[in-house]
C-alpha cells in the first residue's frame, strides 16, 4: 500500500509540473519588474503575468524583449497607425491620445525640468506586425524612441494580472484611458 501511494504521488507531481510547464511556454510568462518605467500603475518590484496570443489594441500594457532584455510599456500605436508627438502631446492618426496615466509623472517632470516630458518624435504609418511602445514615465527612453517600432514576434504578452505584493493582488485596472479614447472593447 505504501508503495502504490508513492507511485500515486510520484504521478501526480509529474502531471502537476507538465501542466505548469505547459503553461509557462505557451500561455503565461511571469515578469519581475525592475524599474519605475510605469509607475504608479505598476511600480518597482511589481509581479505580474504576461498572457502570450492576446488580441493586442491601443493602450494594452505589455511585456516585450529587445536584445537580451525584457521591457514593459504601453502600446500606443498599432500596425497601420501612425504616431507623432510633438509639445508634449502624443497624436496617434493624427488624433490627441488623452493619456490620464502619465499626469503624475508629468506634472512631477515638469516642475524640476524645463524640457519637454515627452520627447518629439515621428513614427508614419506603422509596418504590418510592428508596435509603438512607450513608458509611462516618458523621461526614461528605453522604449520605441530608442529601439523604434517593436515587433509582434518580440512582445512577450499583455500583462493583465499582478500577483505580488500581495496587497495588490488581482487584475490591473488599464480600462479608463482605453475609454476615453475609444479603444475599448
Amino acid at each position: 500500500m505504501v508503495k502504490r501511494d508513492l507511485y500515486l504521488n510520484i504521478l501526480i507531481g509529474l502531471i502537476l509540473v507538465a501542466v505548469l510547464t505547459i503553461l509557462r511556454l505557451f500561455v503565461m510568462e511571469p515578469i519581475r519588474i525592475h524599474n519605475n518605467n510605469m509607475a504608479p500603475i505598476l511600480p518597482k518590484n511589481t509581479q505580474v503575468i504576461a498572457f502570450k496570443n492576446t488580441k493586442l489594441t491601443n493602450l494594452d500594457l505589455v511585456a516585450y524583449r529587445h536584445g537580451d532584455k525584457k521591457y514593459i510599456g504601453r502600446i500606443i500605436g498599432m500596425p497601420g497607425q501612425s504616431v507623432v508627438a510633438m509639445d508634449n502631446i502624443v497624436y496617434v492618426n493624427e488624433k490627441i491620445l488623452n493619456e490620464p496615466y502619465i499626469a503624475d509623472n508629468q506634472t512631477k517632470f515638469l516642475l524640476s525640468h524645463d524640457d519637454d516630458f515627452t520627447t518629439d518624435f515621428r513614427q508614419d504609418k506603422l509596418a504590418k506586425n510592428t508596435y509603438w511602445i512607450l513608458n509611462d514615465a516618458r523621461d526614461v527612453e528605453d522604449d520605441s524612441r530608442k529601439f523604434g517600432a517593436i515587433d509582434k514576434k518580440d512582445i512577450l504578452g499583455e500583462l493583465d494580472f499582478r500577483y505580488a505584493p500581495f496587497s495588490d493582488f488581482g487584475f490591473i485596472e488599464n480600462d479608463e484611458a482605453k475609454i476615453e479614447n475609444g479603444y475599448a472593447d
